[in-house]
């Protein structure tokens, strides 16, 4: 539960109504707690309502719309349900909420309930969502969900570069991990990436993601801590470190913390932050654990999920439970075999061997009994199955808990590579750290031009001015107006229009979705799109990419390249000028800031 001190004293007014709480002395002071008992009783209806219309008649709510303008909104994930209450548009509250999830999944994995039981995950979710709906009301970067190349000297570049290179070589000489990134952000804008051979990319939906987790930390760090709160992120000693040249350097604050990552699957990473300066965050990243062991304990939650949501409805769909159950089956033997056969991706402890052998036991009747329903097809079966089916999954969270997210996983050498890398960097970086160049200059080039933002889709780069005037009542104005722009486009990209010109009393405003492709050559749909309920953006997953597979379908991956432009203009702009000025800006922005560069080497 997150919630504001309004709501909290608006849930405890109705509690008093209903004579479910007592009226306290100093009731009308404010509160920022809620009983969970008492959010209990008041949303048990609406709650088994949503329960009752998914599981009988595959037809749950998405949102609801009270009278006096309370939007509520449902979402699921892993058998858990979301809800958000406000007074939002309705789509901006589905997209709040999916980041929600998208956040979870991304901090506790396949294990919800460690939200109730973990107060150092609880409390990273909700810095990174507090960050999120900061930055996505200040920076354009993040509200389009792209990554905004900073502008810098070549001098600064081919630094970072080598710093990044240097990191990770330090890594695979003193650390038993050899593929690692190495990533540099000034805030929320990127500078440099070095990704070592092998290494699973780095996707951008994971940069974006790791820039706002940067600044979670970085506010945890920055408030008062008592004792409660030193579980909330691992931290290294302040000390002096001798290198090679015997130059005595002070370690940088090292937050080391396991997360997991990626745009196709989401694998465990040991994530290891420390900032260069204020704002400048350098992340060494790399995978940890066994691939084979992650997934399939990952895979095992999920289907046992789905299985759990198939076996509650009125009518079993047997095809689907089928195969979700072959997913568990052949996930539950890799796990068991991993360690039968002596073969374990780490040294087990006796915990984590006795729940290996608890799984073991639990699972052979319980597949039996699943064998013998495809055979019979006798429906009680499944009710006998179900207590078991509970059983076999806490077992799995355990697994999860000791094997997978669980930072006393990464070791003392790990440790100490970290902390001579990220030394290394800070001193090789520090004087450059307010290096950076404006592209600004370039709207003077474009007459009546105001402000433009334009994406590659493929790398997700994004470049645009910032958004500097003289008057802070022109910069507010104009600020809105963009914001307003792009939540309007979105909306008709949603809808599948690609081309969208439309002015008000100040500006005229425009947007323009196309694809090439590796020549440059324009591309025209084979496949009209329909009207999509995912998001534009890449945080919780590649929706460019998912609409260039609707719109060319049996096109090989990577031929066609998307590109997004949005420009404002002075009212008295004409389209044709607006066209005339989309051409150009398309032709030669990069020619002004220099293509991006990607590193992934060794």
């Amino acid at each position: 539960m997150k919630c504001d001190t309004k709501f909290c004293q608006h849930i405890r007014k109705i509690g008093i109504s209903q004579d479910l709480i007592k009226p306290t002395e100093n009731e009308n002071e404010s509160c920022d707690k809620i009983d969970p008992d008492l959010i209990l009783q008041i949303f048990s209806p609406m709650v088994t309502s949503q329960r009752i219309m998914n599981c009988h008649f595959s037809n749950r709510y998405t949102s609801m719309q009270c009278q006096n303008g309370t939007n509520i909104v449902f979402d699921e994930y892993l058998g858990h349900l979301f809800i958000y209450i406000g007074d939002k548009e309705v789509p901006w509250q589905q997209k709040v909420l999916s980041v929600s999830i998208l956040f979870i999944k991304r901090i506790c994995g396949s294990d919800v309930s460690l939200l109730k039981y973990s107060r150092r995950r609880r409390f990273l979710v909700s810095k990174l969502l507090d960050v999120w709906l900061k930055r996505s009301g200040e920076e354009q970067c993040v509200l389009i969900e792209a990554i905004e190349q900073l502008t810098v000297s070549a001098e600064l570049s081919t630094a970072a570069l080598t710093a990044a290179k240097t990191a990770a070589e330090k890594m695979k000489t003193k650390s038993a991990f050899s593929r690692v990134h190495i990533l540099i952000m000034v805030r929320q804008k990127f500078l440099t990436l070095y990704s070592s051979r092998n290494a699973t990319d780095l996707s951008a939906g994971d940069t974006v993601f790791l820039a706002l987790l940067a600044e979670a930390i970085q506010s945890v760090d920055s408030e008062p801590k008592d004792k409660s709160d030193l579980d909330v992120i691992i931290v290294e000693k302040d000390e002096s470190l001798q290198l090679e040249n015997n130059v005595p350097l002070q370690r940088n604050k090292i937050n080391s913390l396991l997360i997991l990552l990626g745009q196709h699957g989401l694998k465990l990473n040991a994530v290891h932050l420390s900032f260069i300066t204020d704002g400048v965050p350098l992340f060494i990243i790399h995978e940890i654990g066994n691939d084979v062991f992650n997934s399939s304990v990952i895979d095992s939650l999920t289907s046992f999920c789905t299985i759990q949501e198939i076996q509650i409805r009125g009518t079993v769909d047997r095809e689907a439970l089928k195969i979700a159950y072959d997913t568990v089956d052949s996930s539950m033997k890799k796990i068991i075999d991993l360690f039968k056969k002596k073969n374990a991706p780490f040294a087990p402890t006796r915990s984590v061997l006795a729940i290996i052998t608890t799984l073991a036991t639990r699972w052979e009747p319980l597949k039996k009994k699943y064998l013998d329903y495809f055979k019979n097809n006798d429906s009680s079966a499944l009710i006998a199955i179900e207590s078991s089916n509970m059983n076999i999954i806490c077992s799995l969270k355990d697994l999860h808990h000791h094997c997978m997210l669980n930072e006393s996983l990464i070791d003392n050498y790990t440790k100490e590579a970290v902390s001579e890398a990220s030394a290394m960097v800070a001193v090789m970086l520090r004087d450059y750290t307010s290096s950076t160049l404006n592209i600004n200059k370039y709207l003077e080039e474009f007459p009546g031009l105001v402000h433009f933002i334009y994406v590659d889709r493929m790398s997700h780069r994004m470049i645009a001015p910032g958004l500097e005037f003289a008057s802070q009542e022109t910069l507010e104005l104009t600020k809105k107006k963009v914001w307003s722009m792009i939540d309007f486009s979105r909306q008709h990209l949603r809808d599948g229009h690609f081309i969208v010109l439309w002015k008000d009393n100040t500006f005229t405003y425009s947007y323009f979705l196309w694809f090439e492709d590796q020549s440059g050559t324009s591309l025209k749909p084979r496949v009209q799109p329909t009207a999509s309920e995912l998001f534009p953006g890449i945080l919780n997953g590649d929706y460019y990419e998912k609409l260039i597979e609707q719109c060319f379908p049996r096109m090989s991956k990577g031929k066609v390249r998307c590109f997004e432009l949005f420009c404002v203009h002075l009212g008295l702009a004409t389209a044709s000028c607006v066209l005339e000025h989309s051409r150009r800006l398309s032709a030669t922005v990069w020619e002004v800031t220099g293509r991006p560069i990607y590193i992934f080497t060794q």
